[in-house]
């Protein structure tokens, strides 16, 4: 049985995401385990469709079992979002998942060990503690330290897509060295770009054309039939949270300098009359929108700094088939916890903490998608053949 661990959001699941799949199995994968994140993503933003959803249809285009990768690490870093992934992927045991499957720009798996062993030679460099010292993200600060390097290194830093990659390879030398890679190219668009190729389309242009309610058909293997969520739904709403944060919440924040506190301060002093106008306002050449939505997400949530420190505790089964079933009866010596229901999961004070976080994160959903609320603690899900 080779097993293969995917990371993904399915944020929502498109004709590139079947393709990775499809391609993971054809790269020798006949069981697939999916890490996909909760009701908030990485990118500062709530899910624009149910967990559940997007779950059950990863497991009708290739994947097996569905984890959640829950808040506060799915509304996190790249560092937090792939080392938290990776520990779910571990923690089945030694020799349970082979592999980890990622779609990036690079699919030189050579190349990007080698990115990935120069990003940690330049996290010890006093130039690269300077930089983060000074508010700027990780992937900014190690882009800035590369600048001296080769080429080839300095365009892998350059992607996004890239520097997740060298996140999970990072984490899979920590905590599963007998994890192989698994590179897929991405294959005809990348990264948040706006253009159709084909059949294909970023992620950021499919939740656009839901938005707008564009025919999207040929982009999509299929839609959900229900309503979907964005933020701005509830727009007046976080900036009231935002606007009336004391300073103690504030500085608690997760990656919270002094400067970017400051300029917190500042900005709501100016009024803004929306959530986007107060992004535009806090925003600077060194510090990335996506860092700036991530906060607004943890303030409404109530994500702080510890949180961030905390190592996933257990891990929450979304969907699985019979072959997801295999999965989880070859896990004889896992190190963590696998389950369908959240109860049975709280078993401490830090696993309550992460449920209570990741109920907030879709309470927050269900009101930006209209939905009345559910109860994740009698949310039962079904065995798919």
């Amino acid at each position: 049985m080779h097993v293969a661990g995917v990371v993904a959001e399915y944020n929502p699941f498109h004709n590139g995401h079947k393709y990775h799949l499809e391609q993971t199995g054809k790269m020798g994968a006949d069981h697939i385990v999916v890490v996909m994140s909760g009701d908030a993503v990485q990118r500062g933003d709530v899910a624009v469709y149910s967990k559940y959803v997007r779950a059950q249809i990863a497991l009708k285009h290739g994947a097996d079992l569905v984890l959640e990768l829950s808040a506060p690490y799915s509304c996190a870093p790249a560092q937090v979002f792939a080392e938290n992934a990776v520990r779910l992927l571990a923690g089945f045991g030694k020799g349970v998942v082979n592999s980890i499957s990622f779609g990036c720009a690079c699919d030189n798996a050579q190349l990007l060990e080698k990115a990935q062993q120069r990003c940690a030679q330049l996290e010890d460099s006093e130039q690269f503690k300077e930089l983060i010292s000074e508010g700027l993200s990780y992937p900014a600060a190690m882009q800035k330290a590369a600048e001296s390097d080769c080429e080839d290194i300095k365009n892998i830093l350059s992607d996004a897509n890239n520097v997740l990659a060298i996140e999970y390879i990072k984490a899979a030398k920590r905590f599963a060295p007998w994890i192989k890679l698994m590179c897929v190219e991405r294959n005809g668009v990348f990264h948040d770009e706006m253009e159709v190729n084909g059949d294909l389309a970023s992620a950021t242009l499919v939740r656009k054309m839901i938005r707008y309610k564009t025919d999207l058909s040929k982009l999509v293997p299929e839609l959900p039939d229900c309503e979907p969520a964005f933020l701005d739904n509830m727009d007046k709403a976080l900036l009231f949270r935002i606007i009336t944060a004391d300073e103690d919440l504030v500085e608690e924040l997760p990656f919270m300098s002094q400067s970017l506190a400051n300029r917190f301060y500042k900005t709501v002093q100016k009024c803004p009359q929306s959530v986007a106008e107060f992004e535009s306002l806090i925003k600077s050449k060194d510090i990335t929108m996506a860092r700036i939505r991530r906060m607004v997400m943890h303030l409404a949530l109530g994500i702080c700094e510890l949180d961030m420190h905390v190592p996933v505790p257990y891990g929450r089964i979304l969907a699985l088939n019979e072959k997801g079933a295999q999965i989880l009866a070859a896990a004889k010596n896992r190190t963590l916890e696998y389950d369908t229901s959240l109860s049975k999961l709280e078993k401490d004070i830090d696993s309550r903490r992460v449920a209570m976080l990741e109920c907030n994160a879709v309470r927050l959903r269900e009101i930006c998608a209209g939905d009345e609320f559910s109860n994740e603690y009698t949310r039962k899900i079904v065995l798919t053949k």
